[in-house]
């Protein structure tokens, strides 16, 4: 790959920072690529501006001072520009804005093809030996591999992990070409392939699905289902490390087995999520309090008050300021689950869509375990010790989860526990028995979490909103 450079912005251009896969959408089109989005970063396929221009996502204020400036620098994450959108033209109200685009500083050429044919494979997953005997079969002049730079697959694969297992495995005679390919994990995925196939003057396409593909509607071949197999054996690993009947799957296995370990090593978050006073609070400090007793692993608590003086200090319990305490827990308890240990949180979470963002940042790099205290709710109002729902109900209290305020009955929570006439030992004995189930934790675990007597509150104390 040879690279050249490409320009400068004008010094007090405004900046404009979207996500990262709008970013890599951009460097993807500034090598070349006629992206089949309306506008750069969108997950399903629209007609794309004439050749030369994108539109990138923008809100009113940033629009207004590009169109003044009469051009954006658009930046990645940190801010470092990457290209420069001119001729410029939008609408206050679109949500994005449009212009001719050129790159900063330095950019790539791809390989121009040396034959009269050319498979081009791009991956949303490792390659395994069924692909390659698939791929020769083609008996194309030369195979390119697309080597995806930026985000995950829709299997949850960082790039880099992707990429390591690339490298380690691909044919010698197969040429790596990394690109800053993010996928969607949807339907606009088969248009993006042919994209960048198109880009990479590809006769030929293979492409390696993600195992979220695999299903009775979709062509399946034997790469597929045998990446298909391997994650399920990743993901479900207790003890020991898993392996692949393929050759070259089984060489990645160690690779994407430092990413997704043994759940004995694998982080995890126990995610307590019901109504003030359904008894989550208790049971999150009872699990804590145990599993740092038991576990050779770091175990970090959650609570939702001392979250609320310190992490979230100064936010309300309106919507916004719910939802965006609850992301800023499951941001620290996927930290903590990044480095293999295990974050047990206990935050009211009333919305579907706080807890939604919590799992994908969470399974990203561990399990999640969201567990629903489905206490119901006239019973959480009868044990009302602290006065809150009296007051919820005379309106001193607004916005009260319940009363006032609406809390989403999760539909994928692992465990549902109702602590109604249960005792605490039943209650945590129910939760330990899952996660050791689950291989999570020894077996011999949960026999000590039945025989220990642990110190806890009185489930009938509410947790203070949050």
């Amino acid at each position: 790959m040879q690279w050249r450079a490409v320009g400068e912005p004008r010094a007090g251009s405004p900046v404009v920072c979207p996500c990262d896969r709008t970013v890599a959408d951009v460097r993807l089109a500034l090598l070349g690529v006629r992206l089949p989005f309306a506008v750069l970063g969108d997950v399903t396929v629209g007609e794309p501006p004439a050749d030369g221009r994108v539109r990138i996502p923008a809100g009113e204020d940033d629009i207004a001072r590009a169109l003044v400036a009469g051009e954006v620098v658009v930046g990645d994450c940190e801010s470092t520009p990457v290209a420069v959108l001119s001729d410029l033209s939008s609408s206050p109200d679109a949500g994005w804005i449009e212009g001719r685009l050129a790159g900063v500083g330095e950019g790539a050429e791809l390989p121009a093809a040396s034959g009269r044919t050319r498979v081009v494979v791009t991956s949303a997953r490792p390659l395994t030996e069924a692909d390659v005997e698939s791929v020769r079969r083609l008996g194309a002049d030369e195979v390119v591999l697309v080597v995806p730079e930026s985000g995950a697959s829709p299997d949850g694969v960082p790039a880099g992990v992707l990429r390591q297992c690339l490298e380690l495995v691909a044919p010698e005679d197969f040429t790596l070409v990394p690109m800053p390919v993010s996928w969607r994990g949807s339907e606009a995925d088969e248009a993006l392939t042919a994209a960048t196939a198109a880009r990479l003057e590809g006769t030929h396409l293979w492409r390696l699905r993600p195992a979220t593909e695999t299903g009775a509607d979709k062509k399946q071949r034997a790469g597929d289902e045998l990446w298909a197999e391997g994650l399920e054996r990743l993901r479900e690993a207790t003890s020991e490390p898993a392996s692949s009947a393929d050759v070259l799957l089984d060489k990645a296995m160690p690779v994407l087995g430092r990413w997704r370990p043994p759940r004995r090593q694998r982080g995890v978050v126990v995610f307590f999520t019901g109504f003030s006073g359904s008894g989550k609070s208790t049971l999150a400090k009872g699990l804590a309090d145990y599993l740092t007793g038991q576990v050779d692993r770091a175990v970090t608590l959650l609570d939702g008050d001392v979250v609320r003086r310190l992490l979230s200090s100064g936010l309300g319990f309106d919507r916004a300021g719910r939802d965006l305490n609850v992301r800023r827990i499951g941001f620290v308890a996927a930290e903590v689950a990044r480095h293999g240990g295990i974050a047990v949180c206990a935050p009211i979470a009333p919305y579907a869509e706080s807890r939604a963002a919590v799992r994908e940042m969470v399974e990203a790099v561990g399990d999640l375990v969201l567990v629903h205290v489905a206490t119901p709710l006239a019973e959480c109002e009868r044990r009302d010790v602290k006065g809150l729902y009296k007051k919820a109900r005379a309106g001193v209290v607004t916005q009260f989860t319940g009363i006032s305020d609406p809390y989403d009955e999760p539909l994928d929570a692992e465990l549902r526990v109702d602590t109604t006439g249960a005792s605490f030992e039943e209650s945590l004995a129910v939760i330990t028995d899952f996660l050791a189930a689950g291989g999570w934790l020894p077996t011999q675990t949960t026999q000590a979490a039945q025989a220990t007597k642990v110190a806890h509150v009185s489930p009938s104390d509410p947790q203070p909103e949050g």
